[in-house]
């Protein structure tokens, strides 16, 4: 069992425990067995069974229990907490507290998160107060500071030190229907952040101030990482339980909704939307449910007919950005993935060796997949030619890596990972914590050279967990994570590696703020860095919503 890390876990986010029982080839299995078959005692393959009803491979099975005082799963949706999923070459078995296997991969491209839009009849159910960050104030005390100025609690800038970020503005959670409330929907724009919390999607300024609130029927369900033009299409609650049913085409610039529409009802398994995933890129966006896929134009709504697999297939789900990918497997133990052209067509499709399928999509462009077997074991992560050819395996050896994956029962968010980067021609993984030979707990972020596979640089963080958030240039960015005392802080890393550079030292004042969410999305963007929660608890006053940071 790996020892305690020195870095403060979020609440909901402490590391699964590891087993490592044997190696997985990276290359296509010999034909004599099954992929990790023992020769010695070869028993017939498990192919996946594909269905509807049927928990897929590294999605089923009992989550693991939430930290004390923290909420588990909500029913319907896919769990969208962050949780530090282990890949390896080796046979990664993540043995879920509860009892059972629990997950294995995941990914993700741009590096953020869902949201939703407005419409003009009434809300089914309460209306979400507006969340407004929290005014500076006055007064000295020690420990973490929330800045409210009624309140009592005062500004944390007061207690800023030498070299620590401003806090630009901190925004308490709103009121929701009901604990434990999943709130997808988090886009930085030039000047302004957007958040969406059920019903509501609020712009918020970077120095505090609101820019537009628009209002929808009702909650915010899900939506792409990636917009087009400050436009994103997000999915709303329809009518039923758990029907993510409606689509609206919301204007990020502006904070208008330009269309709003019903979601297709092709291939819909009993007509219902549940867990549902979106992906866009350009004008398709990709959408994916328990049970039912399509594909709609941004543009206008209408939906699209791109080449279907067979029957006894179905669509995983998809992951956008610069491309569209989308990820499917079928009760034969085969699986593909393909790239869409900017029409809808189908571009290339790569064929993943038998018996295993697509887990996570980490990257679109580069491509860059995390494949898993149908005994939810990590079958390493590939890297994707602009054709359609396998262009490397990363050599990932023994080494345990843990990007921060939101887990998605039903398999249809393809793009869920916090953690990981990719540039060009390298891609990005963090380890897991370690001991260092008595120096203390450490981790390292690995560049992997995608068109050999092999590792070109190693850079460290000493009692803390380093992430990468996405490239500026060529230098990679990343977060060190707070630990148990001190604050986190985000860093450069050269082309080269080397030791990571300051770019933000977080203020000690927030450091418990910091540390505290359950689950949340961080984004830095020209100097300033965001945190923006996922979920709201309704755990205590003092939750946030948002905290922003500057130079």
């Amino acid at each position: 069992m790996p020892p305690r890390p020195s870095s403060a876990p979020s609440t909901g986010r402490t590391p699964p425990q590891i087993w490592d029982t044997g190696a997985l080839p990276s290359s296509p299995p010999p034909a004599s067995g099954a992929p990790g078959q023992d020769p010695q005692n070869p028993e017939p393959p498990n192919p996946y069974a594909h269905t509807p009803y049927a928990p897929q491979p590294g999605y089923g099975g009992p989550y693991p229990p939430p930290p004390h005082g923290a909420p588990g799963p909500s029913g319907g949706g896919p769990d969208r907490r962050r949780k530090a999923i282990v890949i390896g070459a080796v046979v990664a078995v993540l043995l879920a507290a509860g009892g059972g296997v629990y997950a294995a991969v995941g990914g993700d491209d741009d590096g953020k998160k869902p949201t939703a839009a407005p419409t003009t009849s009434a809300p089914s159910r309460p209306e979400t107060q507006d969340p407004a960050p929290e005014p500076t104030g006055g007064g000295d005390h020690t420990g973490d500071h929330t800045g409210d100025r009624d309140g009592g609690e005062s500004d944390p800038n007061d207690q800023r030190r030498p070299g620590e970020a401003k806090v630009l503005y901190q925004t308490p959670t709103p009121e929701v229907s009901k604990k434990n409330v999943e709130v997808p929907g988090f886009w930085a724009m030039k000047g302004y952040v957007v958040k969406a919390v059920e019903n509501k999607i609020v712009a918020y300024e970077d120095d505090g101030g609101k820019k537009w609130t628009l209002s929808l029927p009702r909650a915010v369900c899900a939506a792409p990482d990636s917009t087009t033009g400050g436009r994103v299409v997000v999915a709303y609650a329809g009518h039923g339980k758990d029907s993510c049913s409606r689509l609206a085409l919301i204007d990020l610039n502006k904070g208008t909704k330009v269309w709003d529409h019903p979601a297709p009802e092709a291939d819909s398994f009993g007509g219902g939307y549940s867990s549902m995933g979106m992906a866009q890129s350009g004008d398709l966006v990709g959408m994916a449910w328990f049970g039912g896929s399509a594909v709609i134009r941004v543009s206008d709504g209408e939906e699209l007919s791109p080449e279907k697999p067979s029957a006894a297939c179905s669509i995983d789900g998809y992951a956008g950005g610069k491309v569209l990918l989308r990820a499917y497997s079928c009760s034969t133990g085969t699986a593909k993935l393909q790239q869409l052209t900017p029409s809808g067509s189908i571009k290339w499709t790569y064929t993943v060796r038998k018996g295993y399928k697509v887990n996570n999509i980490f990257s679109s462009s580069p491509a860059v997949v995390s494949l898993i077997d149908q005994d939810r074991r990590s079958g390493g992560i590939l890297a994707i030619s602009d054709d359609g050819k396998e262009r490397s395996s990363l050599a990932l050896g023994k080494q345990s890596y843990q990007p921060e994956c939101g887990t998605d029962l039903f398999g249809t968010t393809m793009a869920n990972c916090e953690g990981v980067a990719a540039s060009a021609d390298t891609f990005y993984l963090p380890t897991e914590m370690t001991q260092d030979h008595g120096l203390g707990s450490t981790s390292e972020i690995h560049a992997f050279d995608l068109d050999t596979g092999k590792r070109k640089w190693a850079a460290k963080a000493a009692g803390r967990l380093l992430l990468p958030l996405n490239m500026d240039g060529k230098n990679l960015i990343a977060y060190e994570k707070p630990s148990y005392t001190a604050a986190g802080r985000v860093v450069s890393i050269g082309p080269d590696g080397g030791k990571p550079k300051p770019l933000l030292r977080l203020p000690q004042a927030t450091q418990k703020t910091e540390s505290g969410f359950y689950s949340a999305t961080h984004v830095y963007r020209n100097g300033h860095f965001y945190i923006a929660t996922d979920r709201v608890t309704g755990g205590g006053t003092g939750e946030k919503l948002l905290l922003a940071f500057g130079p």
